[in-house]
């Protein structure tokens, strides 16, 4: 996962925090992330960029 989540869970395994079965638990994917980890600068040479759109913009206060 992008953020900490799962490293904490880790973590807290491997100090005794958490058991095992506490552990499968919480690393149990709630919902899909759709992420996608490109190791190779072959892999990167296939991307291409298409388009980008504003998905949330903050209005600024003057």
């Amino acid at each position: 996962m992008a953020n900490d989540t799962v490293w904490n869970y880790v973590n807290d395994f491997l100090a005794g925090r958490i058991t095992r079965k506490q552990f499968w638990v919480l690393a149990e994917f709630k919902y899909p992330t759709h992420q996608i980890s490109f190791h190779t600068l072959s892999a990167l040479n296939c991307l291409s960029f298409e388009r980008s759109e504003i998905i949330y913009d903050r209005k600024r206060k003057k």
